[in-house]
């Protein structure tokens, strides 16, 4: 760790030596931004003496640009495909070869079920069965409870009265509205 601390110190006194004077730059004095003189007179004093006329330059050079075309390429591929050699086989004798037919087989089973004849089937017999039927139960009542009924009957008028009905007209409501009185 010290002998990195070391390397560090030495390498940086090393690289901090000064530039000899002959080095540096010499500026000019009594030039501020290199106007001559420092100061920003214009002359023109807004007049436009001249008239500006802007002209267009078009320049129609042809570049030559490569433009790739498609062409063909053959490419060889290995495909398997047979290849019909003739083969020489001896036969000094025929030979019998047995190919099996498709022929019809039937199998004929005698299967003894034995069945029970006559036997005794069971009918329901219909019995009449007495069903009770609503009805009037008696219920003892010890006296009578009158029960008033209304009955309409006519009202006669004695005497008509007529009936005063105040009307409201304009009263805070305006045009015949309804007011607060």
């Amino acid at each position: 760790m010290k002998l990195l601390v070391c390397l560090l110190l030495v390498s940086a006194v090393a690289f901090a030596e000064e530039e000899p004077a002959a080095a540096t730059k010499k500026d000019k004095r009594g030039l501020l931004l290199g106007d001559y003189g420092g100061h920003g007179l214009s002359y023109g004093l807004g007049h436009d003496y001249g008239h500006h006329v802007s002209h267009t330059v078009v320049k129609t050079v042809g570049v030559p640009v490569h433009v790739p075309q498609p062409y063909p390429v053959h490419v060889p591929v290995d495909r398997p495909y047979p290849v019909k050699v003739p083969v020489a086989v001896p036969k000094p004798y025929p030979v019998a070869v047995p190919v099996p037919q498709p022929y019809p087989v039937v199998h004929t089973k005698t299967v003894a079920v034995p069945v029970d004849r006559p036997y005794p089937v069971h009918v329901p017999v219909k019995v009449p069965v007495h069903v009770p039927q609503p009805y009037p139960v008696k219920v003892p009542v010890a006296h009578a409870v009158p029960v008033p009924v209304a009955v309409p009957h006519p009202v006669v008028v004695k005497e008509q009265v007529p009936v005063y009905i105040k009307e409201h007209h304009g009263h805070y409501g305006h045009f015949g509205g309804h007011g607060l009185l």
